[in-house]
């Protein structure tokens, strides 16, 4: 019996931290939790519309893609009688990008963040980071719809700076949040490597002239092209 109980509790701390690796932001968060909660019988409802629930049956709701309600009625429920309520965050600290995240410092391709939540930054030193969240997109003139987005691969990293640049980190390291933390994307030569121009012959077709035109007027004086 304890070996069974064992083996269980093991698929329960599996299952916990698969959740957390799938979702690094409240959006994926969120979404995880929905398809948990279908898996599980829970029906998704919206606030925007009158409920018709049945005693017996579960339920959840969205909000914003970044807040997930679900609640059970027993049943043998009786309006007026109480409730248990349980709560817990679906966000967590992290870096944000800002709306303006291009900067170019001494050669090197910086992405502006700036942080949210009481984080460790000293620990997100000489660590592989990469980008998650969520975008809107356009879809027609009047329409839009949000896509998740999780960068796989390492892309960005926040260097510590050389022991013999700075004696005195031994005697104690203090974060500074606007110019400690802002990470490297690349280095301005590797950036125009990578670049796609218009008309010099890196561009393949047409479709992707149009795209890499589309990407440098609207978004290059906001964020470096390569990030986008």
């Amino acid at each position: 019996m304890a070996k069974e109980e064992q083996l269980e509790g093991s698929d329960v701390v599996f299952d916990l931290i698969n959740f957390l690796n799938s979702s690094p932001t409240a959006f994926h968060a969120v979404d995880e939790a929905k398809k948990l909660l279908k898996k599980a019988g829970f029906v998704q409802v919206s606030e925007r519309d009158n409920w018709n629930l049945e005693a017996g049956k579960r339920y959840f709701f969205t909000r914003n893609y970044s807040t997930i309600v679900a609640f059970t009625i027993g049943k043998k429920h009786v309006p007026g009688n109480g409730c248990y309520i349980i709560g817990a965050h679906t966000d967590s600290p992290c870096l944000k990008l800002k709306p303006i995240s291009k900067v170019t410092k001494g050669g090197y391709l910086e992405v502006g963040v700036q942080t949210y939540g009481g984080g460790l930054w000293h620990t997100w030193f000489d660590r592989d980071l990469t980008v998650v969240g969520r975008v809107i997109m356009r879809e027609g003139k009047d329409a839009y719809s949000h896509k998740l987005v999780r960068i796989e691969e390492p892309i960005l990293l926040i260097p510590n700076l050389a022991i013999h640049l700075d004696r005195n980190v031994q005697d104690g390291f203090k974060v500074n949040t606007h110019g400690h933390l802002v990470p490297v994307l690349a280095t301005a030569i590797k950036a125009e490597l990578n670049k796609v121009v218009a008309g010099n012959g890196l561009v393949d077709s047409e479709n992707d002239k149009e795209k890499s035109n589309k990407i440098t007027n609207t978004d290059d004086s906001r964020h470096h092209s390569i990030l986008l």
